[in-house]
């Protein structure tokens, strides 16, 4: 009774409390650790690894020798010669026959160790590669998680502009009763709070979209309960691109991991270089071989003595009444068929040896193998240039957007409240009937379009600094 009361408490208390681990916030490195344990791109990335690690263990016990245990059974039928008695017979020939065999390389242009290097190199590579992979998805989570705090800022500036649109309509409907007002306003401001209702749809649409985007990294089911956290996020400012270019790109050049990958390709493809060349190299190698085998035609001879006797052979010539005698060994031939044991044992036999291989024409085969690795190292090379210049080019990109950000967000601030005066002013005028609903119109549409072109430069601004930040080796966090 007590196991039920206690079990009935428990799961009343997890329901009680499931709600509100689902409505629990999550902020930016809450989302970047859920998507480094559950994206399944990244899963997939790191399986290299373990096919590269299981590449370098085999390359390593090349090095030692292998050995073999094997056997067989056979039948023979008709006149043949027993394989192991070396005896013509007709009789059916069963045999058996086992080994036991060992070979190892002892030089072959030293192919096996490149091979080792080349494959620690792989792996340490594609470790690097599983590093890139995780840095993009980063990139990612945090450009789609910037997007949810900017469609969520735009979204409240949406409702207040609706807010203060339905506050004028009010004010207009009362001096339309009091005939302070024309009709016509009213019709002006209803259609302008249908204006900001839509603003409102698409706002709210652009968050979803967001709030979708960022599941989808995680890999969180849509229909699932999901808030970030919205932090405070400073006004742009381009005095806080202390660094230089100069100086961000020495830290990516020893950092990023998609150079370190880039740089150890070129490793791979030197050690690719030295094994081709390997194969013009002689090669030297020893076996050894244990055999043995049973026959069914196998036999022991042994000869049984019974002792001597005396056997007559002649007469004398001179009187034939004497007899010539001389003494007999009594002795039987015994067969019996030799056990399998005794055969194995007895068939017993070893062998050793040691070949050596000098390849003197191949029909250009390693020739044009060292050709073709030479290729793939300066390929190799390039690629890890080309690596180099994109990164470098990232950070030039980024580095001038986030000041074309920085400096588009001042003008827009100065504008923003420029317009607000603007607007302001209209207002005034409007509700006092000195200015006509177009005017207002006019400047409440400017002061939005404002408001959003301000929005949107800072968010550009913050996501650019983010990216040099990453690649300046800081951490990616508000």
């Amino acid at each position: 009774m007590r196991k039920t009361t206690f079990l009935a408490t428990f799961f009343i208390f997890i329901w009680g409390i499931s709600p509100l681990l689902a409505q629990q916030k999550w902020d930016l490195q809450k989302c970047l650790d859920y998507a480094s344990g559950n994206n399944v791109q990244l899963k997939i990335a790191g399986l290299p690894q373990e096919a590269n690690q299981a590449n370098l263990l085999q390359s390593q016990m090349q090095l030692l020798p292998n050995l073999n245990l094997g056997g067989g059974q056979g039948w023979q039928f008709g006149r043949n010669i027993d394989p192991f008695t070396n005896l013509f017979t007709n009789d059916p020939v069963r045999t058996n026959n086992f080994f036991l065999s060992t070979n190892v390389t002892i030089f072959n242009g030293f192919r096996q160790m490149n091979a080792i290097k080349q494959n620690r190199s792989i792996l340490e590579a594609s470790r690097y590669d599983y590093e890139q992979t995780r840095n993009d998805i980063f990139l990612n989570v945090v450009n789609a998680y910037i997007q949810i705090i900017f469609n969520q800022e735009l979204l409240q500036v949406a409702r207040l502009q609706l807010q203060n649109t339905q506050e004028q309509l009010d004010r207009t409907l009362k001096q339309i009763e009091a005939g302070a007002a024309a009709e016509v306003a009213k019709y002006d401001l209803l259609s302008q709070r249908a204006n900001n209702e839509l603003q409102i749809t698409t706002a709210e649409n652009n968050l979803a979209f967001a709030y979708l985007r960022l599941k989808q990294l995680l890999q969180i089911p849509l229909e699932q309960p999901f808030e970030v956290v919205i932090p405070e996020i400073p006004e742009p400012d381009e005095s806080g691109l202390v660094q230089t270019v100069q100086s961000i790109w020495e830290v990516a050049e020893t950092s990023q991991p998609n150079i370190k990958s880039a740089d150890l390709n070129i490793k791979v493809a030197e050690l690719g270089v030295d094994l081709a060349k390997g194969n013009a190299y002689p090669s030297i190698t020893a076996n050894a071989q244990v055999l043995s085998g049973y026959s069914s035609q196998g036999v022991i001879r042994s000869v049984i003595d019974r002792g001597t006797t005396t056997q007559v052979i002649g007469f004398l010539t001179d009187d034939f009444t004497k007899t010539v005698s001389t003494f007999v060994q009594d002795r039987t031939v015994n067969i019996e068929r030799n056990p399998w044991g005794s055969q194995v044992d007895e068939n017993l036999r070893q062998t050793i040896g040691i070949n050596l291989n000098i390849p003197i024409f191949n029909r250009w085969q390693v020739r044009n193998g060292i050709a073709n690795a030479k290729i793939q190292l300066e390929r190799n090379k390039l690629q890890a240039l080309n690596i180099r210049n994109q990164v470098r080019q990232t950070i030039e990109q980024a580095y001038n957007d986030a000041k074309a950000a920085s400096r588009t967000y001042a003008s827009n601030k100065v504008r923003v409240n420029a317009l607000t005066e603007t607007f302001k002013v209209q207002e005034q005028r409007f509700l006092v009937g000195a200015g006509n609903s177009f005017d207002f119109a006019i400047a409440r549409n400017n002061l939005n379009i404002a408001q959003s072109d301000l929005i949107r430069s800072k968010y550009e601004f913050v996501f650019r600094m983010k990216i040099l930040d990453f690649y300046a080796g800081r951490e990616l966090k508000f």
